[in-house]
């Protein structure tokens, strides 16, 4: 299978995401050790701020994404209370017409008397 077709699936996707997060997380953790040691040339500068802001927008879009899944479930929520709301109105409204049934039957009942 190559790189191609794997990265045609969600799942690919998420693994070609994963993989480039890990590796930026990587050369950030080895450019903060040199900015430790006093090691950081101007060329590391500026990738450390590359990656930073990767991992910034990164960050961002997945709370966007997140955010708009909170609401949609809560949207979701409330649908299915309303939903269940109805179900209970519509089962009173069952019995009401129930007992109503039945007391015009038995008022039938007693009129064939």
């Amino acid at each position: 299978m190559n790189a191609h077709t794997r990265t045609r699936s969600r799942r690919g996707r998420t693994l070609a995401r994963e993989a480039a997060r890990e590796d930026r997380r990587t050369a950030l953790r080895l450019l903060l050790a040199r900015a430790d040691r006093g090691a950081l040339t101007r060329e590391d500068a500026a990738h450390l701020r590359t990656l930073a802001e990767a991992e910034i927008a990164e960050c961002d879009t997945f709370r966007r994404s997140a955010s708009g899944q909170q609401s949609a479930a809560l949207r979701l929520n409330r649908r299915i209370d309303a939903a269940e709301q109805a179900m209970r109105e519509i089962e009173v409204e069952r019995d009401e017409y129930a007992a109503e049934a039945e007391a015009l039957r038995a008022a039938a009942g007693k009129g064939e008397q």
